[in-house]
């Protein structure tokens, strides 16, 4: 199996999670950036997928609970173009992203990790969670 990166895109952090030959998911690392830069993302990732050979990458897709777009929606869709352009020959993918996040609150309080320590780790389980979600997906097609 493909190495695939999963991106949990927020205002001012990155979380992401990269999934192994055999096809488990395991955080990666966490970037924090200025609130808003998106362009400074771009090398960065890139030299993740070239440093660990990742054929695919899957952003999460932040919808309304209803299934709209939400405004971060707009964001996450222009991010994917930008990163299209800046890592050509990728398959690039999108995931509905709905509550990963309250998820991996919820994960972490379960774990009994203090809430002080959450912000270190949510992105990057929420990317897992992304991630899982489109191996899940593609397993069951």
């Amino acid at each position: 199996m493909d190495k695939i990166l999963g991106l949990d895109l927020g205002r001012k952090t990155l979380g992401i999670a990269l999934s192994s030959v055999i096809g488990t998911v395991h955080p990666h690392k966490l970037i924090r950036f200025n609130k808003d830069d998106y362009d400074c993302l771009l090398e960065p990732i890139k030299q993740i997928v070239i440093e660990n050979n990742v054929k695919t990458i899957v952003i999460g897709l932040p919808l309304n609970l209803n299934g709209t777009q939400s405004k971060m929606s707009e964001t996450c869709l222009n991010f994917k173009k930008k990163l299209e352009d800046y890592i050509p020959n990728i398959l690039i993918t999108m995931v509905d992203e709905r509550l990963t996040s309250v998820e991996a609150h919820e994960l972490l309080k379960e774990m009994n990790v203090p809430l002080k320590k959450h912000k270190e780790y949510v992105d990057m389980l929420a990317a897992c969670q992304i991630l899982q979600s489109y191996l899940n997906q593609k397993g069951a097609n």
